[in-house]
């Protein structure tokens, strides 16, 4: 096939007369919109996430293993970030450990960033977080996939966690 040499050769035409198919219109859902805490809202109960809105605003999402914030960072609230927190506390003289464990996910994958906090109680809280500036927009179908890859691959994370330090009161007494 002959080049045309032009700027615009092998892009979409986007616009109304855009199809998803014979005769189809562009769906909704690939329209590129502003982030909002209210399409985060809508797009978290798309995915049938037990979510809440915290005091200041905030969404969350609570799971057995780890509680999930969605912020909207930025001076211009375009950042979404998803940030899994594990239900668990750790005891200090685990950090060694539990970095050595973070520093290897870290490694090995690509998401979510990993890392461990210190509790001014002296215990440790593990997080995990994934970033996306969004200052163009998303669209739903991509707002839907960045919520669910967050909480999907910070509840691995978690999973790696709980696999590593089980919990003690699941076991029957005497058993270790």
């Amino acid at each position: 096939m002959a080049s045309s040499g032009t700027f615009d050769e092998g892009r979409v035409p986007v616009g109304p007369a855009q199809a998803d198919g014979p005769g189809g219109v562009r769906a909704a859902r690939d329209v590129v919109l502003p982030l909002t805490r209210s399409r985060v809202a809508d797009a978290l109960t798309e995915l049938g996430y037990p979510w809440f809105r915290d005091s200041g605003g905030d969404l969350g999402a609570m799971w057995a293993q780890a509680v999930f914030h969605v912020y909207l960072l930025g001076h211009d609230e375009t950042v979404l970030q998803v940030r899994g927190s594990w239900h668990r506390r750790l005891n200090i003289e685990r950090l060694g450990e539990v970095l050595a464990m973070l520093d290897g996910w870290n490694r090995e994958y690509v998401g979510p960033k990993c890392y461990v906090r210190v509790l001014d109680d002296g215990l440790l809280s593990v997080v995990a977080e994934s970033s996306t500036p969004l200052a163009s927009g998303v669209s739903d179908s991509q707002l839907v996939r960045l919520l669910e890859r967050g909480v999907g691959q910070g509840m691995r994370v978690m999973r790696d966690l709980e696999e590593l330090y089980p919990d003690p009161a699941a076991r029957a007494p005497g058993v270790s």
